[in-house]
């Protein structure tokens, strides 16, 4: 392999795949990176054996091929050359990294010894959804997601898509979190699934700054995010995870269809009265939220013994 590529393209790239790469004991390859050059692009792949992802930028390529190198060591390298233009070539059992008057020198593993991450075929049915308005909406329910093993249900995001909407939801039977989004054109897959809160944190931090349209394939036990480039010399990524294997709780009945009171309050000041409030919950973080229609306002009231 022989390939030449921005450092700047390349060390984005690595601070978002090894991420996913993970140090692991009895399988040390887990905490390395593919790289693989083909055509006109270099592609950087990273997977912990539950969450996988590759990353797509432009090259040039003079010879294709591929190689296994240490994620850690190779992204700290990279981020300190001081040439934009970085030359990767394989040699044996090492990758050499040229950079005008810096060279150095990495060892690599086998790329057959790397596991191999899931892809989709072309023709696969998928939902297209705005990348940000549908991350966006997932960071806004994440955070409820439940910590508890024993209920491994709750412990990520549920998904459920239909034709003309998609809704979010997240619970830890305590709180309880649901967001809708509406599609601008009906969709041709209606399918729901729980996604693993750690895959949802990686991709709402990977793909939620990113515009454009996101593609989204799904199989019993795995789903893929697909993020094409709308725009020439954007790159393409791919986050690639399991599924939590289980039937989600029908959230729906515990909303109230009726309330017997409504209160409409401006959002920032009502965030910071309910900050203020909580240093001085007690052990059960609970805050009392009282309600006087005479007063026109509410009162938010909490106290500690200790504070």
């Amino acid at each position: 392999m022989k390939t030449i590529v921005l450092r700047d393209s390349l060390k984005l790239g690595l601070s978002v795949v090894e991420r996913i790469a993970a140090k692991s004991p009895s399988l040390p390859i887990l905490g390395n990176i593919l790289i693989s050059a083909t055509k006109n692009i270099v592609e950087l792949a990273a997977t912990d054996l539950e969450i996988g992802i590759r990353y797509t930028i432009l090259a040039k390529n003079e010879k294709e091929g591929s190689c296994v190198l240490p994620a850690r060591s190779l992204s700290q390298f990279i981020a300190l050359l001081p040439e934009n233009q970085v030359t990767l070539t394989t040699k044996e059992s090492g990758l050499t990294i040229d950079s005008k008057e810096q060279q150095s020198r990495l060892k690599t593993l086998p790329p057959e010894e790397f596991p191999i991450i899931p892809i989709f075929q072309e023709g696969d049915a998928c939902v297209e959804v705005d990348t940000s308005a549908f991350f966006g909406g997932m960071a806004q329910v994440a955070g409820m997601a439940g910590q508890t093993q024993a209920r491994p249900e709750i412990s990520g995001v549920f998904v459920s898509f239909g034709q003309q909407a998609c809704k979010l939801a997240a619970t830890d039977s305590f709180r309880l979190a649901e967001q809708t989004l509406s599609f601008p054109k009906a969709q041709p897959v209606q399918s729901a699934f729980i996604l693993p809160a750690k895959t949802a944190r990686e991709a709402i931090s990977v793909l939620g700054d990113q515009q454009g349209t996101t593609k989204i394939y799904i199989s019993p036990s795995q789903v893929i995010f697909d993020l094409s480039p709308e725009q020439p010399g954007r790159p393409s990524i791919q986050i690639i995870s399991r599924l939590i294997d289980g039937e989600y709780p029908q959230y729906q009945d515990i909303i109230p269809k009726e309330f017997v009171a409504k209160l409409v309050v401006e959002k920032n000041a009502f965030m910071n009265q309910l900050k203020a409030a909580s240093i001085f919950a007690g052990k059960l973080n609970d805050v009392k939220v009282r309600v006087d229609p005479k007063k026109k306002g509410v009162e938010l009231v909490s106290q500690s013994p200790d504070v």
